[in-house]
């Protein structure tokens, strides 16, 4: 036997700001506090069948014994929801029905997360493309899109002089770190050595370079030649043909002596 399918909610959410609903907080103040109480089971009883429930004139009473008001005051309170929007006040004048939009947008959120079929047909206060597909259903539903190709970067004309290339190499530590390890330098000699490639760039006319990175790059290639120049300039005046070791210097010939005790 086919299993009939279920139109009614085992439970549904309340939010936790419920209490600073605006119409909640007017409810109140009309009814006092066991109100809220009357409109929570007015829920339970529409939810329980779906998104929303008949008037039928044994309600009040109903509602009375569950709850321990008296029939009158459960009548107020609901007078008071339809008043102030809680339901429908246009809806139950017309067709007798106590629902509202808010109820069945809730329904129908409801139903998508628990994957049921939500047909709001009758007495319906929503459009369709007002219920708002879950996280899930908008990802399974996404159609494919074509990345669009990035536009072309913005050509922006590079305006840095020679000073202030030479200042942002100076405050560039993670290069000048690499610099430290490839020429055995410290960053205090290198930033001395950028003052000094400084004044030969404009003894040579240069007065910019392409990109910071054009300076980074004549930089180091000119620091590895002056290192280089000061390397066989040292080699050059180092005295040839004596050991580098101290200490006295014997000819083949000298008498070696060592002292009394060896």
């Amino acid at each position: 036997m086919a299993r009939t399918s279920k139109s009614g909610l085992e439970y549904f959410p309340m939010d936790i700001d419920i209490f600073n609903d605006i119409k909640i907080r007017k409810l109140i103040k009309r009814q006092g506090g066991k109100a809220v109480t009357v409109y929570a089971l007015l829920l339970c009883n529409i939810y329980k069948d779906g998104y929303y429930v008949k008037w039928d004139k044994e309600l009040p009473f109903i509602c009375s014994e569950l709850t321990g008001f008296d029939e009158a005051y459960i009548q107020e309170v609901i007078n008071s929801c339809l008043s102030l929007g809680l339901f429908s006040k246009e809806l139950f004048e017309k067709e007798q029905v106590l629902t509202s939009k808010g109820i069945q947008e809730r329904y129908s959120r409801i139903c998508a997360q628990c994957r049921r079929i939500c047909n709001i047909a009758d007495y319906s206060l929503i459009a369709e493309r007002e219920v708002k597909p879950t996280r899930r259903e908008r990802r399974e539903k996404k159609p494919p899109t074509v990345a669009a190709a990035d536009p072309p970067p913005r050509y922006e004309p590079y305006t840095l002089t020679l000073d202030n290339e030479i200042e942002a190499l100076k405050n560039d530590e993670c290069w000048l770190d690499q610099l430290q390890v490839l020429h055995h330098m410290d960053m205090s000699a290198l930033r001395s050595k950028l003052d000094e490639f400084k004044v030969q760039c404009a003894a040579d006319g240069k007065r910019q370079h392409q990109s910071l990175q054009d300076a980074k790059q004549h930089f180091n290639s000119w620091i590895r030649i002056v290192l280089s120049q000061k390397r066989k300039k040292d080699d050059e005046n180092r005295p040839k043909g004596r050991s580098q070791r101290t200490g006295n210097i014997l000819t083949p010939d000298e008498t070696k002596t060592y002292g009394d005790s060896f």
